[in-house]
């Protein structure tokens, strides 16, 4: 059942949808030519054409909608013949019976369905699940596009790893989810790809020359190892004075006193520590001889070791000064400057001891080794000249490191977005599963309907025949006084229309009343009856547009009854008549109840409206005319349907007060050359004549109503006008 159908830019209607509402089996549609209704008849019966793209219906089940519209007249009744419509014979009771019984046990289904739905929510449970695995998918895509607001516009320097995927959410979500994760934490940041790719990618990149980076190749451990560094270097034991000094522990002392004395001649030198005449030659003799070659030697030695030291020393903080000049080492410096000094802090203070032990030759030195300091320097190094070779070559092959920093981009969006990718999959795999369970439930019943309809089909091939519906109609046609043609039969599946002494009679050369009254005729025995043999329609939505052109009032009586009677009942499920005759409508809602009767009426401004209607509303059709006046005048009218209005009112009027026939009113008219081209307008456009609509665009129709209202006012009916207007 119908229960909302809406209307947008299609035809008569505008942006803002026009929508219809209702619950009711019978509604009733009013509107004047002009204002859509013909639009709306035909999405109900081709829905799904590209013109009403924009438009929706809701409420339909398996319902079929069957169209009574100058399309259907079209597609039926300008052929030889028409499609023939299977009627049900009742001889057989025991196939009628089985299709009875199968048509109730639907019936049942449907009910089941519908209550199913309503007390446990299960036409409403799935499309909740539908919506939770929309909602899941909005919410998780919402979550993901992070990655592209974050990394990409402006000067982002990754933007190019989102390449090929930010047209869209679902696109983005598409390709992280199906990335496979890897097993271990990616051991790179992005702010590690972030250097990369400023390092790499740009214009200005530039190489560095590796051979820059020297490490510390001199052995200092050689030297720091040395045993003489150990030694208590003393003087030669044999001197007379050795005692005194060993005892003394002064010979460093003594050894620096004498670079002060010179050998004695004649008389005692002076001592250089006491200022006295006590140095005789035999004492300066024991003192030279007690640091004898075997003393300078060692101190020789030490001499020589404490002289290579300093010179690598310093050699190694010129390597450190040219280093920190190299740009590549910038985001290292803080970790290489502690190793540097950590190796020359312990280089310095070993060079300190080794000058120490110079000067006190006698005192053991413990030189602190090097080795573990200067490795961990040159390691370090090392890796840097290894960085600046791969820096190098990424540089070299820029393609190929572009591509390697999008894998490694990704793959630690993958590791990040796991928790959501993996949550995500979870909830839809249960959301689909409970939506699977919703639709087998479903499915059962359709499978069960389906089940009945085969039975209803085959028992249909022993009773169907096309000759009551031709009965049907020609006993109508009798009814409406159409006795000069009639339908009969032509073949097994076809009907065609035959006039005494005709073979075929062309549709074309009936009346436009008799091609009215035939084709409605026939719609409505194709709607109690199939077009199919095999057909199985249990439910059916009828819907008739204007079925009414062309006739006198009783035949517009007459189709009214014929509409109340055959589908104003249970046999369908849900009727929409559209009229622009007030009369027909009002014969429609003579004596229906409201209980099961909705009424609207379709207006036109700029575009169609759909408005609801009451009972108290509804106007006679002379009132309704002059509506469209004081609507155009409040902007809910267009001039396409002015001029059929101003024409219609004056027919009316004048047709009934003054017996005047309207040809002859607008002759009269004419005799003013200046209301020629007014009497043309309402003749014109009130027949929708294509041209003159066009036209009539280009004049400001106010002239017109100013001419309208001059004929009341000049046969003296001024103040039936303004009544009118106001009222």
């Amino acid at each position: 059942m119908i229960t909302k159908i809406s209307l947008k830019k299609v035809a008569s209607y505008g942006d803002n949808p026009a929508v219809l509402e209702t619950d009711k089996k019978i509604n009733l549609i009013y509107g004047l030519n002009g204002t859509g209704k013909t639009t709306l008849s035909n999405f109900l019966q081709n829905k799904n054409a590209t013109c009403f793209s924009d438009c929706s219906i809701e409420g339909l089940n398996a319902e079929k909608i069957l169209v009574y519209n100058q399309k259907f007249i079209g597609d039926n009744f300008y052929e030889d013949t028409q499609k023939g419509i299977f009627s049900l014979k009742s001889e057989n009771k025991e196939a009628k019976e089985k299709i009875n019984t199968a048509i109730e046990e639907i019936k049942k289904i449907s009910v089941q369905v519908e209550d199913n739905a309503l007390k446990t929510g299960l036409k409403f449970d799935l499309e909740k699940k539908r919506k939770d695995i929309d909602d899941l998918q909005n919410t998780t895509e919402e979550k993901t596009w992070e990655i592209k607001t974050k990394y990409s516009g402006g000067d982002r320097i990754l933007e190019f790893c989102l390449d090929g995927k930010m047209g869209s959410k679902t696109v983005l979500f598409d390709y992280i989810s199906k990335l496979p994760k890897t097993l271990s934490q990616p051991s790179k940041t992005v702010e590690d790809l972030k250097k990369e790719a400023e390092a790499t990618q740009g214009t200005n990149v530039i190489t560095y020359d590796e051979g820059l980076i020297n490490k510390i190749n001199y052995d200092f451990w050689k030297i720091e190892e040395e045993e003489i560094f150990k030694e208590v270097i003393i003087g030669n034991d044999t001197s007379q004075v050795a005692d005194l000094i060993n005892k003394l522990n002064n010979s460093d002392w003594v050894k620096k006193g004498k670079e002060f004395i010179k050998e004695p001649q004649k008389e005692n030198g002076v001592c250089p520590f006491c200022q006295q005449k006590t140095i005789s030659q035999p004492l300066y003799q024991e003192i030279q001889s007690y640091f004898d070659e075997t003393y300078q030697n060692k101190i020789t030695e030490l001499d020589k070791l404490e002289k290579e030291y300093w010179r690598e020393y310093q050699n190694a903080k010129n390597i450190e000064e040219e280093i920190f000049k190299i740009d590549f080492i910038k985001d290292k410096e803080t970790e290489l400057r502690l190793l540097f000094k950590n190796f020359i802090d312990s280089v310095s203070i070993n060079w300190s001891n080794i000058s120490n032990k110079i000067k006190s030759p006698n005192v053991v030195v413990d030189l602190k080794s090097t080795i573990l300091d200067q490795k961990a320097l040159n390691d370090f190094l090392e890796t840097i000249i290894e960085d600046i070779k791969v820096h190098n070559d990424k540089v070299s092959n820029k393609s190929k490191t572009k591509n390697q920093i999008i894998k490694d981009f990704w793959e630690i969006m993958r590791w990040d977005y796991d928790q959501t990718i993996a949550s995500h999959k979870t909830r839809e795999q249960k959301l689909i599963g409970e939506k699977s369970d919703i639709e087998t439930k479903i499915s059962n019943y359709k499978v069960a309907i389906q089940e009945q309809q085969n039975v209803i089909r085959e028992a249909q091939k022993e009773i169907v025949n096309i000759q009551d519906a031709v009965d049907s109609i020609n006993s109508e046609l009798i009814f409406f006084g159409l006795d000069g043609f009639s339908i009969v039969p032509a073949g097994e599946a076809s009907y065609k229309m035959q006039r005494p002494n005709e073979d075929i009679t062309k549709f074309e050369t009936l009346s436009e009343g008799e091609k009215t009254v035939i084709s409605f005729l026939y719609f409505l025995e194709l709607c109690k009856g199939k077009t199919k043999a095999d057909e199985v329609v249990t439910e059916k939505i009828v819907v008739i547009d204007d079925p009414i052109s062309s006739l006198s009032h009783m035949y517009v009586f007459n189709i009214s009854q014929l509409i109340k009677k055959n589908f104003f009942n249970d046999e369908f499920k849900q009727v929409f008549v559209l009229t622009h005759n007030l009369y027909f409508f009002h014969e429609l809602i003579h004596k229906l109840k409201n209980d099961n009767l909705s009424l609207f009426r379709l207006c036109r401004s700029e575009f169609s409206q759909i408005k609801t209607m009451d009972r108290k509303d509804i106007q006679n059709e002379y009132q309704s005319y002059w509506q469209i006046l004081k609507d155009y005048d409040e902007g809910r009218a267009t001039e396409v349907i002015l001029a059929n209005a101003m024409r219609n009112i004056l027919e009316r009027f004048f047709g009934f007060i003054d017996n005047q026939d309207f040809n002859e009113l607008t002759q009269e008219l004419e005799k003013e050359e200046k209301n020629i081209f007014f009497v043309r307008y309402i003749n014109r456009e009130s027949h929708s004549d294509p041209i003159n609509i066009s036209d009539a665009k280009e004049i400001d129709p106010q002239i017109f109503k100013t001419a309208f209202k001059k004929i009341f006012d000049d046969s003296g009916y001024g103040n039936h006008y303004k009544k009118m207007m106001e009222a």
